[in-house]
């Protein structure tokens, strides 16, 4: 009975043992993709807003343009058409930064509801995390 129960408390202990690796590991995972997605998601905030703030300064200086320049109205509607164009094009590129953005957000959330998942399955409470992962707000 002796022999059995040390038996038991050897697996016990290599259990814990294993779990707690697991447990370091599992911490380990999730801080390192908060990082990666929290600059990913800085990086691509940071781009939009510059592309919005040369937008306008772009604007600003062809209005300047236009106005020196007392073109006729001909001249003047190709040029509104060209910008109307460049325009498009620089709006379907924030757009596709903000898809970018939300698609990295939605794979965070993914994830932390993986390790959640995991954490549970391995009988750990998601509370022993020490704290509490951010979750972004995302459409899906």
């Amino acid at each position: 009975l002796e022999w059995e129960n040390e038996v038991l408390s050897q697996r016990f202990s290599k259990v814990q043992t294993e779990r707690d690796e697991l447990y370091g590991k599992f911490e380990a995972s999730i801080y390192d993709v908060q990082q990666k997605t929290g600059l990913k998601s800085a990086l691509l905030e940071k781009k939009v807003e510059a592309l919005g703030e040369a937008l306008e300064m772009k604007e600003a200086q062809l209005a300047e343009v236009l106005t020196a320049a007392n073109l006729d109205p001909g001249t003047l509607a190709a040029i509104n058409q060209r910008l109307e164009e460049v325009l498009d094009n620089k709006n379907q590129i924030i757009k596709a930064l903000q898809y970018d953005v939300a698609k990295v957000s939605k794979a965070h959330n993914d994830l932390i509801r993986v390790y959640e998942a995991k954490l549970t399955e391995f009988g750990i409470p998601v509370d022993e995390l020490g704290f509490r992962p951010l979750v972004t707000n995302t459409s899906t």
